[in-house]
């Protein structure tokens, strides 16, 4: 009974931090506008300590103007996004024990601006190019490895999803599509443009508006991107694409010869330990499965000291 006891509060422990965490990821999407205004305010600062002859040379006013209603932009999509949590957000965050008023981690807003972007890598035609050199060869390989997999509806796992498109794109092809992903930013954003983003066929939004550095021209840092590029409501009414929302270990950890091949993106280095993806990986598959990887080994907690470890692999 005591062991039992002992779970149960170990289990409320653990859902209190998960509905902490994603009210402070839904407030950082709602605080969006303030804290873009405020980075630009910083920068317009340093523009005003020049001269007035300078500050006209350089049109401030003009371009200032113009980022800020690229901000604006940004800010109403980001309101769309979450608009289907909007009515929960207060309640939410009285059950996370989270100050209404309060500010969300700059961590938070940083990881919410890799999100802006991550829209043009995956859902735009800018991004197109990225995707051929990235997507191209992982599906190429898919459909390589399993030879009339399409056609039987082979299942096909895709951890660290992110936005969705390379799932989407496995469902397309007629694989039995799943994302997996860990991020509630990634999460609430490609629910978005999965479910909910057909009313408004598509949107702009500013990837580069607080980018103050490799920016050629001051058009780079102010232009829109239109998202998305294909509709991705389009699939065929027998695509089978689902989308698995979790920790990739502790979601998949208990199941068994369940896929006929892994797709990994700019993935395995997100691990705290290689050797354990690795053999999930290889728990998970079929026997004559296929794990396809691709993206850099980036290791994501090597240079972190606040966690638990980092260990990879090099041969």
């Amino acid at each position: 009974m005591a062991d039992e006891r002992g779970d149960e509060r170990e289990e409320d422990v653990e859902g209190f931090k998960e509905r902490q965490h994603f009210a402070s990821v839904l407030r950082a999407f709602d605080y969006y506008e303030r804290w873009a205004s405020a980075r630009l305010s910083r920068v317009e600062a340093d523009f005003r300590r020049l001269s007035p002859a300078h500050q006209q040379l350089l049109e401030i006013d003009a371009k200032v103007t113009a980022l800020r209603a690229a901000v604006r932009q940004n800010a109403e999509v980001l309101a769309l996004i979450i608009g289907p949590h909007r009515a929960h957000i207060g309640a939410i965050e009285e059950q996370a024990g989270l100050m209404p008023a309060g500010r969300p981690l700059e961590s938070d807003m940083e990881k919410l601006q890799s999100t802006i972007k991550q829209f043009v890598r995956e859902w735009s035609a800018e991004g197109a190019a990225e995707r051929e050199a990235a997507q191209a060869p992982l599906l190429a390989a898919l459909e390589r490895a399993l030879p009339g997999g399409a056609v039987r509806g082979a299942r096909v796992l895709v951890p660290g999803a992110g936005l969705g498109r390379l799932a989407w794109e496995v469902a397309r092809r007629g694989f039995t599509s799943q994302a997996s992903e860990f991020s509630y930013f990634m999460l609430i954003a490609s629910n978005f443009v999965l479910n909910s983003l057909q009313p408004h066929g598509s949107v702009n939004v500013h990837p580069w508006v607080l980018q103050t550095c490799n920016c050629k021209t001051y058009e780079d840092q102010a232009r829109a991107c239109a998202v998305p590029d294909v509709e991705p409501w389009s699939l065929d009414a027998a695509a089978r694409l689902s989308m698995c929302a979790g920790d990739f270990v502790e979601v998949y950890r208990e199941q068994q010869a369940q896929w006929e091949a892994v797709l990994s993106m700019f993935f395995i280095d997100t691990a705290h330990n290689i050797v354990e993806y690795i053999r999930l990986f290889r728990q998970i598959l079929v026997p004559g499965g296929a794990w396809v990887n691709l993206g850099p080994l980036l290791w994501h907690y090597t240079d972190t000291p606040d966690e638990a470890m980092s260990i990879m692999i090099v041969v």
